[in-house]
């Protein structure tokens, strides 16, 4: 297949060519469905005109179809969520760990989904037992853990591992925080991860699996745990919503399509470039098979991050501040700010399609 530069393609001219013809060859879930006609829907829906009052600019809304397979939307959702998140964590240093388990449980999570909030409460406890062992005090610190649950690789093929963003140490009861410094023991780590997933599987899958790989790797299974330190704000919200919410590809990385298959890329932990290529319903089904079921959570809070301790937890001050703010804005209604000075601005029309690319061509048709 030779590539195009010239040309761009995305998720959404694939799905277009070919949706009805996989659906009659195929037996997709009926969430599968729903997600794909919201994405095919995306470029019927219209847009909101907006003007400034304050430097007089114009911008046009584009209304999302919220579809978890539209890489336009479901990033610009990703963005949204992300920044929302952030307000809310108190003002510490955060770090990033990645738990995975061996490929060999991949099936029994895939036939049974329930498994995925196993594997996130069991990544939770490895770190709250992990990081109150560090700090080795006679209190009993509670971490905050936020998890989310990505059932695919880089290559959108099966693979189901937990992305957590975690507070470099915890909260005691007395509010306080206990920092446990850069350093953690990875080897120890390995081992915590492995004994306690191992053990919360049992009864879901047969413990002569189990066994066997508690023999095959001594060392633990890995958790791989990103030397960078997370400082709260825009490093925080840009973590949050890179690895916490976003599809299984972006547009950008497909390279080339041809209308019989689809080829695309991706970088590994040590930038080196990797190229695939799939035949297209080979590619769709890779796509759709990640789309979770209704009300099934695929982000979780534990610890001091829980719904139930977080307000307890927060700093007050500037963050009381900016939660205000963001209520105002809530019963307001739907508010949109100025790309260009951060202005409020007002909605004056509305397009039944896509804005034209020139926007010229909007003011004309309101004045």
């Amino acid at each position: 297949m030779k590539m195009d530069k010239t040309k761009r393609f995305s998720v959404q001219q694939i799905l277009e060519d070919h949706w009805h013809g996989y659906e009659k060859t195929h037996n997709p879930r009926k969430v599968e469905k729903e997600e794909v006609e919201k994405t095919l829907s995306c470029k019927k829906k219209g847009c909101f005109v907006c003007r400034c009052p304050n430097c007089g600019k114009w911008a046009t809304v584009p209304f999302g179809c919220n579809s978890r397979i539209c890489s336009r939307c479901g990033k610009r959702y990703a963005d949204r969520w992300a920044k929302k998140l952030a307000k809310k964590l108190p003002k510490v240093i955060h770090r990033h760990l990645t738990f995975s388990m061996p490929d060999l449980l991949w099936d029994f999570v895939r036939v049974d989904r329930w498994l995925q909030k196993v594997i996130s409460d069991s990544a939770n406890e490895t770190t709250q037992e992990m990081f109150n062992e560090i700090v080795k005090t006679h209190q009993k610190i509670s971490v905050g853990v936020t998890t989310v649950i990505h059932p695919f690789k880089k290559d959108i093929e099966f693979d189901p591992h937990v992305h957590s963003i975690v507070t470099e140490g915890g909260f005691t009861k007395d509010k306080k925080f206990i920092s446990i410094g850069p350093y953690i023991d990875y080897d120890t780590l390995h081992r915590k991860w492995q004994k306690i997933l191992l053990k919360n599987f049992e009864g879901y899958i047969p413990q002569g699996i189990l066994n066997f790989l508690k023999d095959k790797y001594p060392k633990g299974f890995c958790v791989y745990v990103k030397p960078k330190r997370i400082k709260w704000g825009k490093q925080l919200i840009e973590y949050i919503g890179r690895y916490l919410r976003h599809p299984a590809i972006a547009d950008s990385r497909i390279e080339t399509y041809n209308g019989e298959a689809v080829r695309f890329y991706w970088e590994d932990a040590n930038k080196n470039v990797h190229k695939k290529v799939m035949l297209v319903y080979d590619f769709i089904s890779a796509i759709i098979q990640h789309i979770p079921e209704r009300n099934e959570k695929m982000v979780r809070h534990y610890g001091a991050y829980s719904r139930r301790v977080i307000r307890v937890t927060r700093v007050a001050g500037k963050q009381l501040t900016i939660e205000q703010g963001i209520l105002y804005l809530e019963n307001k209604g739907r508010v949109y700010l100025c790309p260009y000075c951060n202005a409020m601005m007002e909605i004056v029309g509305y397009l039944p399609e896509r804005p034209p690319p020139d926007m010229a061509k909007i003011t004309n048709w309101i004045d």
